[in-house]
């Protein structure tokens, strides 16, 4: 099964100085408020808790929480202590559900409590995936940096246009000369930044590009993470066409 990504959206406040940052469950309970309500849509079947740094405001779990507020029906896990690559890790690990026939609807919640890990906003994202409509989730990769420049040029399409979504602290002139558009992620969050440009402008995204490649680099690491989306809309003939019949026509 291809997961697709179906819907994604972001919140993001910033903390008054005298005031304590948000609690996890907290930002869970903003961002549902965000999600489009969509009563024919499956309840999720995979719930996945994402955040670099613990709760400011004590130990909850807050991956059951969201998973109660959602059906309560789902497989449900939090990951932690990967940094930037959190969420490129949760995404490969609904992919493999997904593959093997254990989900067919996952969520990902990545929460960040502001002021902390180079975040001086509070923010999440919360992404909703599942074999419908959207960009399809291709590959998730780890690359050290030095290879950045030559794992994206590998990306670049035959046809259409590559887009680069570029983390904090991510050199974007590395980037392939020929076409390829990059945008570069707001600079006051660390593992939510590439998700909530996502959240923010992936229904303009489709159409215009083939494929969009998210890139998050951890500087203690040097290691660089990468989740590359394609328009399998576009790439994909429709349904009953063959490349039979698409030669013919064409």
């Amino acid at each position: 099964m291809n997961l697709r990504l179906h819907t994604a959206v972001e919140h993001v406040e910033t903390p008054a100085p005298d005031a304590p940052p948000p609690q996890h469950t907290e930002l869970v309970d903003r961002l549902l408020a965000r999600a489009p309500e969509e009563p024919d849509a499956p309840a999720p079947d995979l719930v996945a808790l994402v955040y670099a740094v613990p709760d400011p405001q004590g130990h909850k779990t807050t991956a059951s929480y969201l998973n109660h507020r959602t059906g309560g029906a789902a497989h449900g896990f939090a990951l932690t202590d990967q940094g930037v690559g959190g969420p490129f890790t949760a995404l490969r690990v609904a992919d493999a559900y997904a593959r093997t026939g254990r989900c067919s609807a996952p969520m990902v919640a990545v929460v960040e409590s502001g002021g902390t890990a180079g975040a001086t906003a509070a923010s999440g994202v919360l992404l909703r995936l599942d074999g419908r409509t959207g960009f399809g989730l291709a590959d998730t990769a780890t690359v050290p940096v030095a290879r950045l420049a030559e794992a994206w040029a590998e990306l670049v399409p035959e046809r259409g246009r590559l887009l680069l979504v570029l983390g904090p602290g991510t050199d974007p002139g590395a980037a392939p000369a020929e076409r390829t558009d990059v945008r570069a992620a707001p600079t006051d969050s660390s593992c939510t930044a590439v998700w909530r440009l996502l959240a923010r402008e992936a229904e303009s995204w489709r159409g215009r590009y083939a494929t969009v490649a998210l890139c998050a680099v951890d500087p203690a690491t040097g290691t660089g993470h990468l989740a590359v989306l394609r328009d399998l809309d576009a790439c994909e003939p429709p349904a009953g066409d063959t490349e039979e019949e698409g030669a013919r026509h064409g």
